[in-house]
């Protein structure tokens, strides 16, 4: 009986919150190896090495598996975080436009509020105070995620404040 690639994704991810981050790694290394062509190996690897802070690889491993299927609206959300991390604003901007279009492209809401939160967030960076209000108006008053730490509309909104017309 073979085991899916779905399955040994499911057991690195088990591996990785269970502590095992090595073995979690090596496995996704393994599945890059014998799936070369398969968006899911490459984003696992590429998730695994944010959860180490190693955003550079993981930045590299999401653009692979982006160049595999440039029409998954995660992958630029993925890529946008890491990217905002690293303080790479305009890319971040970037990814998350996008992953905009591509959920414009499907009518899916999904990702859509956190990535109107995360390119506002990106703007403020970029001191491009209307396009952040802007995309702040497509996010619950009560929204509260995690970027570099944990953020609030209202906290965005203040920054905003901040910033020159």
């Amino acid at each position: 009986m073979t085991t899916s690639l779905d399955d040994l994704i499911s057991k690195a991810k088990s591996l990785e919150q269970s502590g095992d981050t090595e073995a979690a790694m090596s496995l996704a290394t393994e599945l890059v190896g014998q799936h070369p062509n398969e968006m899911k190996a490459w984003s696992l690897r590429s998730y695994l090495h944010a959860g180490r802070r190693n955003y550079e690889q993981a930045i590299a491993d999401v653009t692979r598996a982006i160049a595999i299927n440039s029409m998954e609206p995660k992958l630029f959300w993925d890529r946008g975080r890491y990217e905002s991390l690293q303080r790479h604003d305009q890319a971040a901007v970037s990814d998350f436009s996008k992953g905009l279009e591509l959920c414009d492209h499907y009518k899916d809401d999904y990702y859509r509020e956190s990535l109107h939160f995360f390119r506002a967030e990106a703007l403020i960076n970029l001191g491009k105070k209307r396009e952040a209000l802007a995309d702040l108006d497509h996010v619950r008053e009560d929204l509260k995620t995690w970027t570099y730490k944990l953020r609030t509309k209202a906290e965005l909104l203040a920054e905003c404040d901040k910033l020159p017309e």
